[in-house]
């Protein structure tokens, strides 16, 4: 990035390029030159910007460029191949950042230990636990693969675009979606959601819960099945 350009400014015009891109791609029908050439843009504009991410970078010393190389590329391929699944409403990079770092990096390093050395076994899969990512729950499945609840937990801690926290019941800005939902995951009760909330009546939590699980829905089967 230019020295002395505000970052915000950048921030922002790089996401309105990269809109630009990717709805121009959709325009075209799918295997066309024309948006095999809108692709490539694309990716070289996500490329260039220097605002994709590199999750976990503190992490897997020795292995961790091996494995964000192969993130990168299941990365670019599922934009191409799934370019139609992209919703204008968001910004480019949320969306695929949220892919890198909730899927394309973890089955990158899963990738990385069948190469080397066979299937996982649970002491060598201990490192990517999402205790160690990120302090949440752990990779439980047997498939190494995340519960549906655990998918869900995670989409709505990550909160892209803060859409989540920002919804919240009236004059109750600790009251939001995303406090209530995480509780509701984590097991516990509405009255317990009451008190940690200064009492706030059950019924309220329960009806604002619901009516807003249902306007995010959509949103929340999108996404998850990207």
């Amino acid at each position: 990035m230019t020295q002395g350009i505000n970052t915000d400014d950048y921030q922002q015009t790089i996401d309105r390029c990269l809109k630009e891109l990717a709805i121009e791609a959709q325009t075209h029908p799918p295997k066309t030159k024309a948006r095999q050439l809108a692709l490539t843009k694309l990716l070289n504009q996500i490329q260039r910007s220097g605002l994709l991410c590199r999750p976990h970078k503190d992490l897997f010393q020795g292995f961790y460029e091996a494995i964000y190389a192969e993130a990168k590329q299941r990365l670019f391929c599922h934009i191409c191949e799934k370019i139609d699944r992209y919703d204008s409403q968001r910004e480019v990079l949320q969306w695929v950042n949220f892919l890198l770092r909730r899927r394309f990096f973890i089955e990158a390093c899963y990738e990385l230990y069948r190469q080397r050395d066979g299937t996982p076994t649970e002491r060598q899969i201990t490192w990517l636990t999402l205790e160690d990512l990120d302090r949440y729950s752990t990779l439980r499945s047997p498939s190494h693969e995340l519960s549906l609840a655990d998918q869900v937990l995670l989409y709505i801690k990550e909160d892209p675009g803060g859409v989540f926290e920002q919804t919240h019941i009236r004059n109750k800005p600790e009251a939001n979606f995303k406090f209530i939902a995480c509780q509701r995951v984590a097991g516990y009760r509405w009255e317990d959601i009451s008190q940690q909330l200064n009492g706030i009546k059950v019924a309220t939590l329960n009806s604002f819960y619901h009516r807003t699980l249902i306007r995010f829905a959509p949103r929340l089967r999108q996404d998850l099945s990207s």
